[in-house]
């Protein structure tokens, strides 16, 4: 039986290595000069939907800047004393994962300040039940760097972006618990929603003021094969070190025929062996995906794919995540949009937030949640300004405001999941 001291020990040494692993990387494939001009790129961009850092700063600056964010959000964990379970494997992957995809060490401190000044001055609880907010909260760093670097230059500037992004911080943390009483746990990035809410009316103000953002567009494509080559062996690595540390098929049948409603921790549930086998398997999915409709392997599907991944220890797995994948696909037939499009293929990623609803109600309406949000996710990110990295958290969150009130007025008893 596995103790929390050896999960703490397990899940710190695993992230500790990934970090670490790249910023060798970083080194391995541009010089020092090359990822400190990169970087800089990296830290002074508005970091808006869509920027992907390898096309803005470079391979190694991109590889530098994930690995910087990952070791953050590794020591945020052990200063507020975290609980080192599914939910953090989630939320440190995810910051990962945005570390190619728009987060950066100046855009996610204002962010984790505001979620730290919430706690203190307003709601008195232990900063550890407030880890989800903390990382996951970093979906609003774009507020800070756009601002800073998107209307003007100076000390004003500067101020005002910090002060937007520690507000936003404290608006995420205290909006949190409200907005999963909408979704009641079926929409997994439930910070993505409230980060949509609170983008909005960030973007809104700040459209009362005469400031407009215009979306931008950085988008690699030619480093897919070393990408693809690279998370092959990482994942496959992580399904080794989850047998190793345990895992089992028995356990991972429980895990198969969950729901995966938050809060569907499965660290606590089964075992961190058998979770890690999981996020392995689901993230090979993601990936697999990717390459068969001929996707290109880059920041932003970094970011996706090692989402998918962490959220395998947090309500995801192959049962219910393939679904929702199937329905993108399909609603691309019609030639609406091409499956390796930027927008269908990171929905089809980060769509899978929908996945609670195919492992509660089965294989077609997984697939229906798909076909319906990809048009949503298309859509949305011009109502927040483009300054919600987890744009598809939010579209999945108005969907199942609407899906969830009906099924309350008709069957409320259907929502209630006897394994979460």
């Amino acid at each position: 039986m596995e103790t929390a001291g050896q999960n703490r020990r397990r899940i710190t040494g695993l992230v500790l290595v990934f970090g670490l692993a790249l910023l060798g990387l970083s080194l391995a494939v541009s010089s020092p000069a090359e990822i400190i001009r990169g970087e800089w790129q990296i830290l002074t961009s508005r970091s808006i939907l869509v920027t992907d850092y390898i096309a803005l700063g470079g391979l190694g600056a991109a590889f530098f800047n994930a690995g910087l964010v990952s070791l953050m959000g590794l020591a945020a964990a052990w200063l507020v004393k975290a609980r080192f379970n599914g939910y953090l494997l989630a939320a440190l992957f995810t910051l990962a994962g945005f570390g190619f995809f728009g987060n950066n060490p100046f855009n996610i401190l204002p962010t984790m300040l505001g979620v730290y000044l919430y706690e203190t001055l307003f709601s008195h609880k232990p900063m550890r039940d407030l880890i989800a907010p903390l990382l996951f909260g970093t979906t609003l760093g774009p507020v800070v760097s756009q601002t800073v670097f998107g209307f003007g230059s100076g000390v004003g500037w500067l101020a005002l972006g910090l002060a937007l992004g520690i507000l936003a911080g404290m608006l995420l943390a205290a909006l949190m618990n409200h907005i999963y009483s909408f979704h009641m746990g079926y929409n997994l990035y439930n910070t993505g929603t409230t980060g949509g809410f609170v983008a909005t009316v960030v973007y809104m103000m700040m459209r009362g003021f005469g400031l407009e953002i215009t979306p931008v567009f950085y988008w690699s494509t030619e480093y897919t094969g070393l990408l693809t080559l690279g998370l092959v062996v990482f994942l496959a690595a992580v399904i080794a070190l989850g047998f190793a540390w345990g895992g089992n098929f028995s356990e991972y049948r429980q895990i198969i025929k969950s729901w995966g409603r938050l809060p569907s921790d499965y660290v606590a549930g089964s075992s961190l062996g058998t979770t890690l086998v999981n996020m392995g398997v689901v993230g090979l999915l993601a990936l697999g995906y990717v390459r068969l409709v001929a996707g290109d392997v880059n920041g932003a599907t970094i970011a996706g794919i090692l989402t998918v991944f962490g959220f395998g220890a947090l309500g995801k797995h192959p049962r219910n995540v393939l679904p929702i994948m199937i329905g993108v696909y399909l609603i691309c037939l019609p030639k609406i949009w091409e499956p390796n499009d930027p927008g269908p293929l990171l929905a089809a990623l980060f769509c899978t937030t929908l996945a609670p609803l195919a492992g509660r109600f089965g294989f077609l309406v997984g697939i229906l949640a798909g076909a319906i949000h990809l048009p949503m996710a298309m859509h949305v990110g011009s109502l927040h300004g483009f300054m919600n990295l987890y744009n598809n958290g939010f579209a999945g969150g108005l969907a199942m405001l609407i899906i969830v009130g009906f099924i309350k007025g008709l069957r409320p008893h259907w929502l209630e999941d006897p394994l979460s």
